[in-house]
């Protein structure tokens, strides 16, 4: 199994204690190939996600919290399409 999803199943049954393996491996495996780590319909991990899978979960976070900062960047100028402020995507709480 590809490392990046060995970390999310360690994360979700951490997360949830009650829940059973299966079940988040299904989880971590639907969220992983709606993000482009993992291939379509396998376990198989893109190249993006053989690059995240080394990386630590503090690394992942950074890098994430950088795209979305750039995303923001671009947004201000109007190069980017705007979310009218709002960033649903952030894993930190705040904006």
């Amino acid at each position: 199994m590809p490392a990046i999803l060995e970390d999310a199943v360690k994360s979700i049954m951490k997360d949830n204690p009650g829940m059973k393996e299966g079940a988040a491996y299904a989880i971590a495996t639907k969220t992983l190939q709606k993000s482009g780590d993992l291939k379509d319909g396998t376990v198989q991990a893109t190249e993006k996600g053989k690059r995240r899978g080394e990386m630590s979960k503090a690394t992942r976070a950074k890098t994430r919290a950088e795209k979305y900062k750039i995303e923001r960047e671009k947004e201000r100028k109007g190069e980017a399409k705007s979310r009218d402020g709002r960033d649903e995507r952030s894993t930190s709480g705040r904006l």
